[in-house]
């Protein structure tokens, strides 16, 4: 029997970042899937590492935009990490209003001879376009006689890694889109759930406590704890069908998500999903809502859409 084609990956993470981004991927409201990215690139070989080499971000200034980006970033690599993926570190260096990523080109290298030396396997995937890399392909390609594969993005990939590569692959905007996963953002009042626990399985990005007015219209209630959610695409059809059962049956709530292709509107014991290309179809979102008693400023969906006007 045939032994499988032992494969390593090797992602700069801040210059794939940086490609990527100026395809305009991920596009708004998703993220790269880079675990399908994975299986597309390694096909029917055997995957046996996956690394992902990252600059670490400090808030240096103090400031609530730094902070977010650490926060963000600290989510992001923890996903990484539950898909199975390595993360090595280095270092971001700031000196004053310029940023640059330090050690992640050299850990990268290192490993990547590394290993070859011991053997770990017989094609690397180098996801960067670094030409600091390909002294370290060189040594892997032509004294270790290991197979590297370049993937580079766009079209201004490296033409050194393209030369000194042993397959070099080059995706473009309409090969990175499939890639993508679309996530559905919204928000959910608490005080609006008979059963609470349904947020247990909901990730949360922030919540915002709003003390309760005359124009809400809820009086039976002192506050709206607001819950801004974000809700995977292969989850939304069972967490929408989940609140509808849940929402308050004494009164009248709403909640709602959207991604960029479709808005859930979920009221209790009835769902709508509009396809954003056809926007006219939150009018019958609307009526219902009205319907119920829900004031019409709550429920205009679309309020830019003429629609509307009656």
């Amino acid at each position: 029997m045939d032994k499988k084609e032992r494969v390593a990956v090797y992602i700069d993470g801040g210059n794939t970042y940086r490609r990527l981004k100026d395809l305009g991927i991920p596009e708004k409201l998703s993220r790269i899937d880079y675990s399908a990215f994975m299986e597309n690139l390694v096909g029917e070989r055997w995957l046996v590492s996956k690394r992902y080499y990252i600059g670490i971000v400090k808030n240096v200034d103090d400031s609530e935009k730094a902070e977010k980006m650490v926060k963000d970033q600290q989510k992001f690599l923890s996903y990484l990490k539950t898909e199975g993926f390595e993360v090595k570190y280095g270092r971001i260096m700031y000196d004053d209003s310029n940023i640059r990523e330090k050690g992640v080109d050299v850990k990268l290298a290192v490993d990547l001879v590394i290993g070859a030396t011991d053997n770990l396997y017989d094609t690397a995937i180098v996801i960067s376009s670094d030409t600091d890399l390909i002294p370290a392909i060189k040594y892997v390609c032509k004294a270790k006689k290991k197979s590297v594969e370049y993937i580079g993005f766009g079209s201004s990939p490296s033409l050194g890694m393209i030369k000194e590569s042993s397959i070099p692959r080059v995706f473009s905007n309409i090969d990175m889109v499939k890639f993508q996963k679309f996530y559905y953002r919204g928000v959910i009042i608490e005080e609006s759930l008979e059963n609470k626990d349904i947020l247990k399985d909901i990730k949360i990005l922030k919540t915002k406590i709003e003390p309760v007015k005359e124009k809400h219209k809820t009086s039976w209630v002192k506050q709206w704890t607001l819950h801004t959610v974000e809700i995977k695409e292969e989850n939304v059809e069972k967490i929408a069908e989940q609140l509808s059962q849940n929402l308050d049956k004494k009164h009248n709530w709403y909640a709602d998500f959207q991604n960029k292709h479709y808005h859930f509107i979920i009221y209790q014991g009835k769902i709508f999903k509009v396809d954003l290309k056809n926007p006219t179809l939150y009018k019958d979102a609307k009526e219902y809502g009205i319907s119920l008693g829900i004031p019409e400023y709550q429920v205009d969906f679309a309020p830019e859409d003429k629609v509307w006007k009656r």
